[in-house]
């Protein structure tokens, strides 16, 4: 009995010196855990601390903080609150940001103004940020008077790197992916779309320290692609654009920017082509719903269909992303917000997407369309285009009659790849003799006049070899038609 007894207390204490241990941290340790952004660790020590100090400006601010990073936006007001009254300078700061978060546009504005009250009193610098975030504040609480009565009929949460598979469009919209599932050099970790000609491809270029910017390449003769062409003016700004997307008319471009006019990360924005001047109409922000204060980006519409999809992180769940499924208007209708019966922040939101469901509104044949449509083959390559004449383009060895002017083709595309060698160690010389002195400088310009004079010589063979294998292959044709 007398070791059960001591067993019973041994294990008793171990559970008390857990407890114990768990809660024994100090205020300093609770405030270097806060200031890692171990907020979920501090938070208890800072709770206990207010029951002996419930009106301390600082506990309130730095327990409001660790609840608002774990999105208990209702329990941080109240502290929050507490800590502006006690002139804690960053609260009016987090107020701001946790209204934004709840949709209170109104109070988010007072908020980032009491905030750089606050800061001009204290002499210290306003930060440009605090400016731009009372802009997309105003903007945000426009916006939420304009809500576009959209039916969406669908969403899907979804890897955040592979959205893209989850785009079913009928082939007449076109493809939409990466450098791999498009089969073509646009840099990797950008999304690009091609339409359905298949002449171009758009995507989001990254430029070094200036974000991304909204670029094209063309198609050329023999399955090239030209080099990187920035969108025309009215399009690309100081910060990031990308996702492009293109209506069947050519004309009218969908994308993604987090610059002036957005109410928070990426906003999905639309403008169109002016084909008089080539430059791009002045961008509009698309939005409610389509935009929240998260990222939204990636409207791309089948107008076969009449479906179209965009993407949003608004669910906040890490490396995921959810996809909606909508149905395009063909003009813009917004809610009666003093005839709805819903809050306006939940449309806008989009919380429930049946909210946005007319009565008896019934989408099986819609989803069922989309479910018929097979996933595009992917784009194969030619191995080369040589016109022959008209109406006659070979892509591929085999397609030759004579194998005369086959060895004259083969030997023609080994003198252009020779070339293309020769121009590149040509550049390399040239760029090493504008570094280069003496009898180095004499050396270099002795190799740089020789491969001159060989291309001066190569230049013309290729197009000579082409000319006399279409003559031969061209003749060899005539015999067999006859």
């Amino acid at each position: 009995m007398f070791r059960q007894i001591l067993k019973y207390s041994f294990a008793v204490l171990i559970v008390f010196s857990t407890i114990f241990s768990s809660s024994a941290l100090t205020l300093d340790e609770a405030r270097e855990l806060y200031k890692a952004g171990k907020y979920k660790e501090a938070a208890p020590v800072f709770k206990a601390q207010l029951k002996r100090r419930p009106n301390d400006g600082s506990l309130n601010h730095w327990y409001g903080v660790c609840l608002f990073h774990e999105k208990k936006y209702n329990e941080a007001e109240k502290y929050l609150k507490i800590g502006a009254k006690r002139k804690v300078l960053e609260s009016p700061h987090y107020l701001a940001d946790m209204y934004m978060a709840q949709y209170r546009f109104e109070d988010a504005i007072s908020s980032y103004e009491e905030y750089t009250a606050a800061l001009s009193k204290a002499k210290k610098q306003i930060p440009d940020s605090i400016g731009k975030a009372i802009a997309r504040a105003r903007r945000a609480k426009l916006m939420l008077q304009y809500v576009e009565r959209v039916q969406i009929i669908d969403s899907l949460i979804v890897d955040a790197d592979s959205f893209f598979k989850y785009f079913k469009m009928s082939p007449e919209s076109g493809r939409i992916g990466t450098n791999k599932t498009l089969g073509i050099d646009i840099p990797e970790n950008t999304i690009g779309y091609i339409p359905q000609r298949g002449d171009n491809v758009f995507f989001g270029y990254p430029l070094e320290g200036k974000g991304y910017e909204l670029c094209t390449k063309n198609k050329l003769i023999e399955g090239k692609w030209s080099d990187i062409i920035p969108l025309p003016n009215g399009v690309n700004t100081e910060q990031d654009e990308a996702y492009p997307f293109f209506l069947n008319d050519g004309v009218t471009l969908y994308f993604a920017s987090n610059g002036e006019g957005s109410i928070g990360g990426y906003d999905i924005f639309i403008t169109r082509l002016n084909l008089e001047n080539n430059t791009y109409l002045k961008p509009e922000n698309v939005g409610m719903p389509f935009n929240s204060i998260y990222n939204d980006y990636m409207m791309a519409i089948d107008e076969m269909l009449n479906i179209g999809w965009f993407v949003s992180d608004r669910e906040q769940i890490p490396g995921k992303v959810t996809i909606y499924l909508f149905i395009p208007n063909e003009s813009k209708q917004t809610y009666n917000i003093d005839e709805i019966k819903t809050d306006i922040k939940s449309l806008a939101l989009i919380r429930s997407i049946r909210e946005s469901w007319p009565e008896n509104a019934d989408y099986t044949d819609l989803l069922q369309q989309l479910d018929n449509i097979k996933e595009p083959q992917k784009e194969t390559r030619p191995d080369f285009i040589f016109a022959i004449c008209n109406g006659i383009h070979y892509t591929k060895l085999d397609q030759f009659v004579s194998l005369e002017a086959r060895n004259l083709y083969v030997k023609s595309k080994e003198l252009r790849k020779n070339i293309i060698q020769i121009e590149t160690k040509l550049s390399e010389l040239r760029s090493q003799y504008a570094k280069s002195k003496g009898t180095t400088l004499k050396r270099l310009s002795s190799e740089i006049q020789n491969l001159e004079s060989q291309l001066l010589t190569l230049y013309p063979q290729p197009e000579n070899y082409e000319n006399q294998a279409r003559k031969i292959e061209l003749d060899n044709l005539q015999k067999e038609h006859r």
